[in-house]
């Protein structure tokens, strides 16, 4: 029993640690007044020595036949010491026993780093003796002043991609290279950080840190070592890359007034959390960074530039990942960046929060940039007015990359909305001490001029309660090819207009303009509400009037501002309108508003079902498959003809796995009369459904239907073909996967689906010489396809050609996709190559995968 036990080491600097562990467990056997430590090279002692007249005792510390240090304490009584003499050795084995325990009690198994609770020990007696050290200087201190644990540090390092190797590589594999990446974590550190293991896949250091810029320098020397570990997996042979990321924080610095009353059992925690939040935000921002920089985040920047937004809610309103766990209140105002195609910074607006929660908050926009790019699901924040909260040491060095810079334009229309919205809001507040004007004035006051965006939605909220019938506009304005335009006005918008913030308000006064004077020429339209709704858009409320009415006015607006070189596009949105509220109105103008931008011109969309079609896309392109179900039905209260919107709602419902549902969505949608396109898709999602379902014969009737409407259609083809494989019809199967096979050698560049289903066929009708050749074709095509690997590893091996060729390709197989069928196939090539241990270890993998 004793044999199964794990060794205890214990090493020289152990007993240093230790050192008053181990007089205590000594002073239980003789008295003594006092001790040292020494460490000698040569010379040492082999037995205890009793030195009579200078009461000291030479004690040889020995542990497995080796002497880790000798003990010489200081004040014994000759007479006490004496009889323990051929006693001392058992003794100071036992104490080294005790200690060994000790050490193994926090310490962990697996990395050999201090346990968690051993870390928050250290950080609770540093601070005990600080606090004791202030209370009373005078009193006797065995050491020096604590006073450079003022601050403490804790840097948390994460491997955020553990779980993926213990699925690739085994619990084993990730333990050992755990290890490996605990020991370069520790193989520089100073002597004053203590390295722990706190989670599963988290190491934290804590230290007496001088500022964040120690913290900084600290984690990024640790995630460099760390980086430096190479390890392939078992099987694959493949080296892991780690995804690791650092957060770090500061006690007291990053904790809150009252938080400094509580326990500090409580604050070490505090501080520990806070850590593994800006860890978090670390590992949002390390998803395809390189830079180590980047994947580290101090808990005090997390406000200034570590939030995003996380959903898109109801109204406008955005929830974000800033809580008040990040010191996050109602009020804060953040610049909304999203990402261009160039992959640079595009700043989109700016959001101010309404609620805060524990970790996150909600937020709504207070401007946009453009009206159609709304806040989405990723977008980056930064926070507007408020004082930097870093330390000098961490300002003064790079340490992460620079935050984007408000555009200069975008800054410019902000001021000026401001300044718009200020001035209307003292017009209106002069109106109301002058007379007894009602709190909220009429929409002809707000004729005249232009109100705020900000002035304008109070006002809706308002008018729109009183009326019910009215249209809310949305009219986007860009530059526009002013080719014609400038021959025909002389104020013809210049190209690069909207790139600075006066030629930006000019276009707005223009289309103001040629508003009015349209308004003018129109008869029997009650007075409208305009007011600015973005830095590109106006918005406008026309009362008691239908969206539909208004088409052909708005479509002589486009026509005119086109004239002038400015590029316009309006969305109308109607109430009353199926179960929407009121104040939802300005959601339906602008799902309006991008249905417009994808007409002909002039660009002039109502919020109807096919608006409503294109916005459930929208949802389904973004994941949100619930959202899109709701929003297709929606399309299909609105207008029940709509073969779009059958389709899209069958594709969602197979997309659920409710393929009886999405049959007879798929059905309705046909018996709409869809066009060519259209029924094209319907009998190819059709024919897939019912080839779910089992029903073969259906599935090819759709399939046929499909390709007779469009005779290119690659996917059906092979659809047909594997359906005459699975019935025995090989040669048939063959013509249609030839078929398929042409229409992909017209389209040079795409993978070769086609080529490998040949092989197949190739392979059953022993035409091995064949498949091989098809299947060379299809990776020199597509060099990542799996299926093609694998299937040339099977013909390799049914052959007896190549073991090692085909243990090479179903080894790449298996790295590339996670499937049995790789793994079974790796285990014959292995066996046949003699490597029985790591064939069984493929065969368990094919199990678990």
């Amino acid at each position: 029993m004793q044999k199964n036990c794990p060794q205890l080491e214990l090493a020289r600097e152990d007993l240093m640690e230790m050192e008053g562990l181990l007089c205590e467990q000594l002073s239980s056997f003789l008295s003594f007044s006092g001790h040292a430590l020494y460490f000698p090279t040569s010379r040492a002692p082999e037995e205890p020595q009793l030195l009579s007249r200078e009461r000291r005792l030479l004690l040889p510390l020995r542990r497995d036949d080796h002497l880790l240090g000798v003990a010489m304490l200081h004040g014994v009584k000759a007479r006490e010491a004496r009889p323990l003499l051929p006693f001392l050795p058992a003794i100071a084995g036992l104490c080294l026993e005790n200690l060994a325990r000790a050490k193994a009690m926090r310490t962990d198994s697996v990395t050999g780093l201090a346990t968690e609770e051993a870390l928050f020990a250290h950080m609770e007696n540093a601070a005990e003796r600080l606090r004791a050290y202030l209370e009373e200087p005078g009193a006797e201190e065995s050491g020096p002043a604590p006073l450079h644990w003022l601050c403490m540090g804790i840097v948390l390092l994460r491997l955020g991609n553990g779980d993926s190797v213990v699925r690739r590589g085994g619990h084993a594999f990730a333990e050992k290279y755990l290890k490996a990446l605990a020991d370069a974590c520790r193989e520089a550190l100073p002597s004053d950080v203590l390295a722990a293991r706190v989670g599963r896949w988290e190491i934290a250091l804590l230290f007496p840190a001088s500022g964040r810029g120690a913290c900084h320098k600290l984690a990024r020397a640790a995630l460099t070592r760390m980086e430096a570990v190479r390890m392939p997996y078992p099987l694959l042979k493949k080296p892991v890359h780690p995804r690791l990321c650092a957060g770090h924080a500061l006690y007291p610095q990053d904790m809150r007034g009252t938080e400094m009353h509580l326990e500090m059992h409580d604050q070490a925690r505090l501080c520990m959390d806070r850590a593994r939040l800006a860890a978090d935000v670390a590992g949002q921002e390390a998803d395809g960074a390189q830079a180590v920089e980047s994947r580290i985040m101090p808990f005090a920047r997390i406000l200034q530039e570590g939030g995003m937004v996380l959903e898109s809610l109801p109204l406008g309103r955005v929830r974000l990942s800033l809580g008040r766990q990040a010191k996050a209140r109602e009020g804060m105002r953040f610049a909304l960046w999203g990402q261009a195609e160039s992959g640079s910074p595009r700043y989109k607006g700016e959001l101010v929060v309404l609620h805060t929660r524990d970790t996150d908050s909600v937020a709504e926009a207070l401007h946009l940039v453009d009206v159609t790019c709304r806040p989405e699901v990723g977008d980056r924040l930064t926070l507007l007015g408020e004082t930097p909260v870093l330390s000098p040491d961490l300002d003064e060095q790079d340490f992460s990359a620079a935050r984007p810079a408000i555009p200069d334009a975008a800054v410019a229309v902000q001021e000026q909305n401001q300044r718009a919205e200020s001035a209307e809001g003292g017009k209106h507040a002069a109106a109301a001490c002058g007379a007894s004007a009602s709190a909220v004035p009429q929409p002809a006051e707000c004729a005249g001029g232009l109100c705020g965006h900000g002035d304008f939605l109070n006002r809706f909220a308002v008018e729109a309660e009183r009326r019910n019938r009215f249209t809310l506009c949305l009219l986007r304005l860009e530059p526009g090819n002013s080719d014609a335009g400038d021959a025909a006005h002389p104020d013809a918008v210049p190209l690069d207009g909207m790139h600075d913030a006066a030629n930006r308000q000019g276009i707005i006064e223009t289309a103001l303009s040629v508003w009015r004077d349209a308004l003018g020429n129109a008869q029997n339209l009650p007075q409208p509400m305009a007011g600015r709704y973005g830095s590109n858009s106006l918005i406008f409320f026309h009362p008691d009037v239908e969206a539909q009415a208004l088409v052909s006015l708005y479509e002589g607006v486009c026509g005119e501002l086109s004239s002038r070189g400015i590029s316009a596009s309006v969305g109308l949105a109607g109430y009353p309108f199926l179960q929407f509220r009121r104040g939802e109105m300005p959601d339906c103008a602008l799902k309006a508003l991008e249905y417009a931008l994808l007409l002909p011109a002039p660009k002039v969309g109502v919020c109807n079902s096919l608006a409503l079609n294109i916005s459930a896309d929208r949802r389904y392109s973004l994941g949100d498959v619930f959202g899109a179900v709701e929003e297709y039905k929606l399309a299909l209260l609105a207008d029940e003809a709509n073969a779009m919107a059958w389709n899209s709602l069958g594709v969602c419902m197979a997309a659920l796995g409710r393929q009886h549902e999405a049959r007879r969505h798929f059905t309705e949608a046909l018996r709409h009369g869809p066009d060519k396109a259209l029924a094209e898709q319907i009998y190819y999602n059709l024919g897939t459904v019912c080839q779910g379902l089992g029903e073969k014969r259906a599935a090819a009737r759709y399939y046929r239907q499909c390709v007779k409407v469009s005779p290119e259609h690659q996917f059906a083809h092979i659809r047909l073909g594997q359906l005459c494989e699975q019935g025995g019809r090989r040669a048939e199967a063959r013509r249609f996967y030839e078929i398929a096979a042409a229409l992909e050698d017209a389209r040079p560049g795409a993978p070769s689906l086609a080529r490998r289903h040949l092989a197949r066929v190739a392979v059953r009708q022993r035409k091995g010489g064949e498949a091989r050749e098809l299947l060379h074709e299809a990776l020199v095509r597509n060099p990542q396809d799996a299926a093609s690997m694998l299937l040339l590893a099977n013909i390799y091996l049914d052959s007896n050609e190549d073991p090692a060729m085909a243990e090479l390709l179903a080894r790449k197989s298996a790295g590339l996709h996670d499937k049995p069928e790789a793994w079974e196939t790796l285990a014959r090539a292995l066996r046949k190559l003699g490597r029985e241990e790591e064939a069984r270890v493929a065969e368990a993998k094919a199990v678990l995968s």
